[in-house]
């Protein structure tokens, strides 16, 4: 199961880069890659952000520059009412400036990108230049990305999200036949009970063999990227509604409460109540 392949063809497009929005009643799992690089601002939208081995939760102006190959995608958390969820991305190749001497500095920040960046609380400069790229004319927005990704490069508070072991794993992956609806099974589960027998048996392998499998192209334990994944979905719950947190850990696949509280400890570093406690008394701060 590998992370699919998606083919963008700019090279045979009009302009030097593709930009586009998506407005989406949510983003569902998809779990790809593509030679080009990729600068993703969800302009509206809450769920879980997969990158790499990295997993970590997203809300509006999350934004994130993808290097070329790097598997990822954006999940959002199962909610009702439905809230629309809107997204501004570019993608670009690596090579879109190398005619420019001045650009050169450049493929340091894009080689830093095939690890993922996630540039926290963006400018509102940063923000805005992106809100308004679509007034621009063709020359305007060539220009204007090129600002923007000079502006990125410059942001003091950024993090890189895959790990330096997953960047060699992933470029080792893509052979394989597999690991995307695996991927996307579980996403598409999480409230289920998902044993490592029962997805054993889903891909035809024996339990043993599934764990290797899966570890050597997840860059995690079965068991850990689950148990991960359904946490950053209970903060969700935790933060925004009044759901009583063991039905909460119920809809998010624990079976049992004393099972939840651990877990969340153990990756959060503090219980449930007291992670809804600490938000709520920053709110009234």
């Amino acid at each position: 199961m590998r992370p699919e392949l998606e083919q963008l063809n700019i090279k045979n497009s009009e302009q030097s880069f593709r930009f586009f929005q998506m407005e989406l009643d949510a983003f569902v799992p998809f779990w790809h890659y593509h030679p080009e690089l990729e600068l993703t601002l969800i302009v509206k939208g809450e769920g879980t952000r997969f990158v790499g081995d990295s997993i970590e939760p997203f809300s509006d102006f999350d934004l994130v520059l993808l290097g070329k190959n790097l598997p990822h995608h954006w999940v959002s958390v199962k909610e009702k009412p439905i809230v629309t969820q809107k997204t501004i991305i570019f993608q670009f190749n690596e090579t879109i400036f190398d005619g420019f001497k001045e650009c050169q500095h450049f493929k340091a920040f894009f080689d830093l990108a095939l690890k993922g960046i996630h540039f926290k609380n963006p400018s509102e400069s940063i923000v805005n230049r992106i809100l308004n790229f679509e007034s621009l004319t063709a020359l305007e927005q060539l220009t204007s990305l090129m600002l923007l990704l000079q502006k990125l490069s410059a942001h003091a508070n950024k993090k890189l999200l895959a790990s330096e072991s997953y960047s060699h794993l992933s470029k080792k992956s893509f052979t394989e036949q597999k690991f995307s609806e695996v991927n996307n099974y579980i996403l598409e589960h999480l409230d289920k009970k998902l044993s490592v027998d029962h997805m054993a048996e889903i891909t035809h392998m024996v339990p043993q063999s599934f764990c290797r499998w899966f570890k050597k192209h997840s860059g995690h334990s079965f068991i850990n990227f689950l148990n991960r994944t359904r946490i950053e979905v209970s903060c969700h719950y935790l933060l925004t509604s009044t759901e009583s947190i063991q039905n909460i850990a119920f809809s998010c696949g624990f079976e049992t409460i004393s099972h939840f509280n651990r877990t969340f400890k153990k990756i959060k570093g503090f219980s449930p109540s007291h992670f809804r406690r600490k938000d709520r008394n920053k709110k009234v701060t």
